[in-house]
């Protein structure tokens, strides 16, 4: 329990220098304490078990340790999710935006910077694979050795030894060198369709609009500054209607005080479904 306890105080000490804040000492005490109550709930669990080497098979008590197995393994389970939901959370507290290394949310305040600087990598990258390809079958026609060809792209293209040896050796598989740039291609181009709409969505603003239905009033906002469409009620929806936003993708967000998921086409989409749903008629 100690190495638990000690792993998490340093994984959340690692977070939040990452993040060039405060380190959380109430965090890692909050866990501190649950994951000590959670490890004797689990250990007063298993100590409830008997052992079969111990009673022996004369009218042992099987269905009751049984159940008491059940029990012991239930409270493992809940030991060992605390601890990665506990990593979760203080990954969501310390980047909440997501950390450089994870896909770019389209709420972060800075993702438009972020996927030009991604482009503008891609782009080089492509470049780069294209000058490395252009040595090789220059090299190749003049039968140089994979030395001197790993050792050329490596100075005239700025890649490193070992990734030009990718690109140069050949693998059982493989019958041609040189580096394919499908992927990086159809990613940069994903990446330019993303920044323009993106960019669009930012330039039109956070709009909202009123609508009459049968649950009453609700409120459509598109969110920009979140990149989020939001469906806001008067009153808490019932159960029907909350089973329909749920079926289209719409969760609750207990600090915007609203029904929402991305948005993106799909989204204007499923809230105009809703409300039609809910309504009876086009939201239109």
């Amino acid at each position: 329990m100690a190495e638990r306890l000690n792993q998490f105080g340093a994984y959340v000490v690692e977070l939040w220098n990452k993040a060039c804040e405060p380190i959380p000492e109430a965090e890692i005490e909050a866990f501190a304490r649950r994951h000590v109550d959670l490890t004797r709930r689990y250990l007063a669990a298993e100590g409830r078990c008997m052992n079969w080497f111990i009673t022996g098979p004369a009218r042992f008590p099987v269905a009751r340790n049984e159940k008491r197995m059940r029990i012991s393994d239930a409270r493992r389970a809940d030991l060992k999710a605390h601890e990665a939901t506990a990593r979760k959370a203080a990954k969501r507290k310390a980047f909440p935006h997501g950390a450089d290394d994870e896909p770019i949310r389209s709420g972060d305040p800075s993702a438009l910077q972020r996927i030009m600087t991604r482009i503008e990598e891609l782009a080089l990258s492509i470049d780069r694979m294209k000058a490395a390809n252009a040595i090789i079958r220059r090299m190749e026609k003049e039968h140089s050795s994979e030395e001197d060809m790993i050792a050329a792209v490596a100075a005239n293209t700025g890649l490193s030894p070992e990734a030009a040896a990718r690109g140069i050796k050949l693998a059982p598989w493989q019958s041609r060198r040189g580096f394919s740039t499908t992927n990086s291609r159809a990613e940069l181009r994903r990446l330019q369709q993303r920044l323009a709409a993106l960019a669009r969505m930012k330039e039109c603003g956070t709009q909202t609009q009123e609508v009459e239905t049968s649950a009453g009033a609700v409120v459509i906002k598109e969110n920009a500054d979140i990149a989020r469409i939001q469906l806001i009620f008067t009153d808490k929806p019932d159960d029907p209607t909350r089973r329909v936003l749920k079926a289209n993708g719409f969760r609750w967000s207990p600090s915007q005080g609203a029904w929402q998921r991305h948005l993106n086409e799909s989204g204007r989409y499923a809230a105009q479904r809703v409300l039609k749903t809910i309504s009876g008629t086009s939201a239109a």
